[in-house]
């Protein structure tokens, strides 16, 4: 009987959520210029046609596996927020951990090149789902805090990009402190943006 473990297979059930996987993580790495749907069928263990079958553009897989991961940013923000309830500081430690336990999103990146390359559609769909998924609950965060006499007046859309962008940069900052756990890190600069560099 011949060996067929290397043999391409159909996608099972499960399928669609694995060729997710194998793509987000090409994707991450390569960027989406640089992966092509050959790519994603050799990490799956497929037929390029049957890729074709659940994606019928290496664009429409792209799309799906970014609105996925916004999703599940949206859930992981939406737990931390929910187990610190009028507490900002405790809210963004707890995003801050969830960032860090997650892969590093890239969103400037993606904005500058990546977002280009799809159509005005896609553009829009993706600006909208992370806006949804993970911008606004962070600048409502900030807003609750504000009204709750924790934080001065400040937009809260420019605390929160700040605060996203503070997080984007966490690998690199992590890079450069010797041995500093990366939470240690997440909470010096939480204390930054609370606090300021000024002694009292």
């Amino acid at each position: 009987m011949p060996d067929d473990r290397n043999s391409p297979k159909q996608v099972p059930s499960s399928g669609r959520e694995r060729i997710l996987d194998e793509a987000e993580q090409l994707f991450r790495a390569r960027g989406y210029n640089s992966v092509a749907m050959r790519d994603i069928a050799q990490a799956v263990g497929i037929r390029q046609a049957s890729l074709y079958y659940h994606f019928p553009s290496k664009e429409q897989l792209f799309v799906a596996v970014t609105e996925r991961m916004f999703e599940r940013h949206r859930l992981g923000i939406q737990q931390a927020i929910g187990e610190h309830e009028d507490n900002l500081r405790s809210q963004l430690s707890a995003i801050g951990a969830w960032f860090i336990s997650q892969p590093t999103i890239h969103f400037l990146s993606m904005v500058h090149t990546d977002m280009p390359l799809l159509d005005e559609e896609n553009t829009a769909r993706l600006s909208a789902c992370s806006t949804k998924c993970i911008f606004e609950p962070i600048c409502q965060i900030f807003a609750q805090a504000q009204q709750r006499g924790e934080i001065r007046t400040v937009r809260p859309q420019l605390l929160a990009g700040f605060f996203l962008s503070v997080m984007e940069s966490l690998p690199l900052a992590a890079t450069l402190a010797d041995a500093v756990p990366k939470q240690t890190i997440v909470n010096e600069m939480i204390s930054v943006l609370l606090d300021g560099l000024k002694l009292q």
